[in-house]
């Protein structure tokens, strides 16, 4: 049989032909004083990113690429996890169950002391919960990872002994702690115990679990949170290498054996909707972490990568896209190279995610598996021109940052100091305002948002207290074993999390917090003000379009105003056909709208805007806004009542949040399901 030619028909590739015909298009365009003015025309086609690079908008291949290795287990498939965390056991239980069957390979239980809560968490009091908890669940075929927070030894401890009481082999079981006390005190501002006890406890654990012959993993680096408060990709890879060499230097003062540290090592990074960057990234990371052992002469072992769908992409408004933005952040994920993941149900955002939720979330990444085989090529980006070129300056970067912290005496310093939350306050103030100008558009939110979305359904849990027992515990203390041993044989007695937690030590440090915040937030609270205006009155707020022409000479500027005005929840009147000077007052009193804007050419603009919009305010208009730049006429308009202008590349937020203030919409925070710490 042949080999089919694709290519046979059309003409080779040429580059300088294409350079040419990019060369015309960007004078046509006006661009900065002609493309030829620089020596690469490519310049003006290059995007700045949050790191100090450009991204070029074409790359060539350049050799076959470094491929770089996972840990996967298996060919074609990534570790399934599902996120567990409703507060009542016995539900959470069937839901668990219910992710199990339908193809989830493990559960992340997220307890109330976790920094990613988001509002909920599982509320067990005792060993009788947490049996609850785990009720026909194969232990021994179902790993487990833990996030409590600073109480993630009081969970470990509770599911040692559920495995003495149900009398399973500890060998069989796998359990991995996911919470990072520096993570929880970034989150949290404060340490509850310096690192060094910090490790003797962890220390305790481990021998008190290895004499039951049941193995542990804690040697977690959580970098989501970085990614969460607005950091910037190299900050979050900056994170993870400062915080793993700090690992691998308290390991060592404490006699461990550093290659066995090193394999066991995990690092949570969050996977974004920006496909190409967070492969980028989740490469990156293996190569700098292969650079920190090569300069600490220890065997070169591949990072185990855990992913997580980015809180910081997810949105209440049009949850739906949520979906969207899910698959391509588990796509990247899957082509990046991770070992396990685990997405955010597209409801989180709103509260507590019910089955349906659940069940898109893993068959998203359960469809990426075993239909679209994703991981059947390992480093599939692996000789990408462009990949890789992302790759070799998001390390730069990272490793650039990563020096900068070593110089200020390593993370821990350097965040008792604020100097590493100042650099990722400053990169998510120049991301917020690439959201405000709609520079980096949320679909949904402040891009082609729908004002009659269809409901999304949450859960309503009621969330109860966890009390003590009355048991007054006397823990001996960590070191060989005994501490943990002790709060094994006290959860078989009936103690409670609550027991524990009230014989734990007390803050030691405190430091400036990282808060996490989803970037479409400031919109969404315009849109639950807006929301809250339709409950009450069964109307939104409404603006005017003042249309000037013809539908061919003003739909393009009205279409423009009405998505950006719906970004704020204001619904959109008039805007069908031109109205006559006359006649425009009764229209726009017709319409019910408290303000007005104005929408046509600018030839229109100059022959009409200022007698158009004297009349609007004339006729009550609270505010009068322009659709289009003023250019050298804003002085004039502003003199007849044309209060702000809207233009591709405003700052869109701004002016909504003035439109809300004109027509009296009270501010309002959005209605999350809880503190937003995921």
């Amino acid at each position: 049989m042949d080999e089919l030619q694709l290519t046979a028909g059309f003409p080779p590739a040429d580059a300088s032909r294409w350079l040419g015909l990019v060369e015309k298009v960007l004078a046509g365009r006006g661009g900065p004083s002609s493309a030829r003015s620089t020596d690469d025309p490519l310049k003006a086609l290059e995007t700045p990113t949050p790191d100090g690079f450009s991204i070029k908008p074409l790359y060539r291949q350049d050799g076959p690429g470094r491929q770089i290795p996972s840990n996967r287990a298996m060919p074609g498939r990534w570790t399934v996890f599902q996120r567990v965390d409703h507060p009542d056991v016995d539900v959470a239980n069937h839901l668990a169950r219910a992710d199990l069957d339908g193809g989830a390979d493990g559960l992340e239980l997220i307890f109330p002391g976790s920094n990613r809560t988001v509002g909920f968490g599982i509320h067990a009091e005792s060993l009788d919960d947490i049996d609850r908890l785990l009720a026909d669940i194969d232990l021994a075929a179902t790993p487990l990872r833990i996030d409590a927070g600073y109480e993630s030894r009081f969970a470990v401890a509770f599911i040692a002994a559920l495995i003495e009481r149900r009398g399973i082999d500890p060998a069989a079981v796998e359990i991995t702690v996911m919470s990072d006390p520096i993570a929880n005190m970034m989150s949290q501002g404060m340490l509850r115990y310096d690192m060094e006890r910090v490790t003797g406890y962890r220390d305790d654990i481990l021998k008190a679990c290895a004499r039951r012959g049941l193995t542990v993993g804690i040697n977690p680096i959580d970098a989501r949170l970085v990614h969460g408060a607005g950091g910037s990709t190299a900050q979050e890879l900056a994170y993870a290498m400062s915080r793993g060499i700090e690992m691998l230097r308290t390991r060592e003062r404490h006699g461990y054996d550093l290659e066995r540290v090193a394999r066991s090592m995990i690092c949570a990074m969050s996977l974004d909707a920006d496909q190409f960057t967070t492969m980028a990234k989740l490469r990156a990371v293996r190569r700098l972490w292969s650079r920190i052992l090569q300069a600490c002469d220890l065997p070169d072992v591949p990072l185990r990568l855990h992913g997580q769908a980015a809180w910081r992409m997810m949105a209440r408004t049009d949850p739906w896209v949520n979906i969207l933005r899910n698959a391509v952040a588990a796509a990247a994920g899957g082509l990046g190279g991770v070992d396990s993941m685990t997405l955010v149900p597209f409801t989180m955002p709103l509260g507590l995610p019910d089955a349906f939720a659940r069940r898109i979330a893993r068959n998203t990444q359960l469809v990426l598996i075993e239909e679209s085989g994703l991981g059947h090529v390992q480093d599939p980006a692996a000789g990408s021109g462009y990949v890789e070129a992302l790759t070799d300056r998001l390390c730069e970067a990272a490793w650039g940052l990563f020096q900068e912290v070593e110089r200020e005496g390593g993370l821990q310093k350097s965040l008792a100091a604020g100097a590493f939350q100042a650099r990722v306050a400053q990169a998510a103030a120049d991301r917020a305002r690439q959201v405000a100008t709609r520079k980096a558009p949320i679909l949904g939110v402040s891009e082609f948002p729908l004002l009659k979305e269809v409901p999304a359904r949450v859960l309503s849990p009621a969330v109860t207290s966890i009390s003590d027992s009355g048991q007054v515990l006397d823990l001996p203390a960590p070191g060989d074993g005994r501490h943990s041993e002790a709060m094994i044989a006290e959860a078989l007695s009936g103690a409670t999390f609550a027991d524990f937690a009230v014989t734990a030590d007390t803050a030691v440090q405190q430091v400036a917090p990282l808060t996490a915040e989803r970037s479409a937030e400031p919109f969404e609270r315009l849109r639950a003000a807006s929301d809250r205006r339709y409950d009450e009155s069964g109307h939104r707020p409404a603006v005017y379009l003042a249309t000037i022409g013809t539908p061919a000479a003003f739909s393009a500027r009205a279409g423009f105003a009405e998505n950006a005005f719906a970004a704020g929840g204001i619904q959109a009147a008039g805007g069908a056909g031109s109205v006559a000077i006359d006649a425009l007052a009764e229209r726009f009193e017709q319409s019910g709208a408290d303000i007005a804007c104005i929408c046509g050419t600018d030839k229109a603009y100059a022959e009409e805007a200022e007698v158009m919009a004297r009349t609007l305010k004339s006729a009550g208009a609270r505010m009068v806004l322009l659709a289009g730049r003023p250019g050298d006429r804003q002085a004039d308009w502003q003199a007849a009542g044309i209060d702000s202008f809207l233009y591709a590349g405003c700052d869109i937020l701004a002016r909504l949040e003035a439109v809300h203030a004109a027509i009296g919409l009270r501010g309002e925070a959005v209605l999350a399901a809880g503190s937003e710490r995921l």
